[in-house]
Formats: structure tokens, sequence, C-alpha cells
């Protein structure tokens, strides 16, 4: 975390569970992999492996990462209208991609924008790197 107001509170990823599972599952820590490698693996771990999802698709467009997940077991947390917190910190697998992005690449990774579709089967998510 980045943190230059000590005020507030710092809360663990809802990923990072998920993010150890993945890693367990790669039998390599995040940080031992890079940037390409990431992408070519996860999709598998996550849908094949986990099967937290039926499909995964993850692309570097200029430096930011575009994720497209259909069938995720987390899908019906979108549709909760009393659950704010899913647009800023993802559900446990946008979440947990998010991780892996900053484990791998050493850098702070937000998420930039997240879109559901309208039938509920898949979600989109940018992430973006950010300096410190």
């Amino acid at each position: 975390f980045m943190l230059r107001n000590p005020n507030g509170i710092c809360i663990s990823p809802p990923g990072l569970g998920l993010l150890t599972q993945m890693e367990k599952e790669l039998g390599k820590d995040m940080t031992e992999i890079d940037l390409e490698t990431l992408i070519e693996s996860l999709p598998q771990t996550a849908t094949s492996d986990l099967q937290v999802a039926e499909e995964v698709e993850i692309r570097n467009e200029d430096n930011k990462i575009y994720t497209k997940i259909s069938g995720s077991i987390y899908n019906d947390l979108y549709a909760r209208h009393d659950l704010t917190s899913i647009r800023v910190l993802g559900c446990p697998l946008t979440s947990a991609i998010a991780c892996a992005l900053a484990k791998t690449t050493g850098k702070i990774v937000s998420i930039e924008k997240s879109k559901i579709s309208e039938d509920g089967l898949t979600v989109e998510a940018w992430y973006r790197f950010t300096e410190e």
C-alpha cells in the first residue's frame, strides 16, 4: 500500500487468498515470473486449475492490462447494489489479477475501470500501472 496520510485504514485485497492459490498452482511466487509469462499462464490457472471462471482473456495494451472474464463464480457480486466496494476493489478474481500484476512487475496497480455485461456473465476490467 502507498500511504501518504497515516489516517485511515488498510484492508487486505479481496483476491489475496485466490492469489495464494494461483501461486500454488503455478508452483512459483509471482515475483519469479515476468509479465508476459503471467499473461500467458493466468487464464489456464483461473479456468482449468482453480475453475473460478469459464474463460479468461488477458492482454497488454499500451502498458495497460485488459481482462475479459466470462462465467466467473464471482459474477453475482456485481449485481448486488448494496456492495459498492466491488467497483473499487474488484471481485476476488479481478483483485487477484491486480495483485498478481503488482507482484510480477513490482509496480503499483489499480483497477482503472470495470464493466459487467448486460446478461451479467462477463466482466471486463482495465488495470493501470502507477509509478511511485
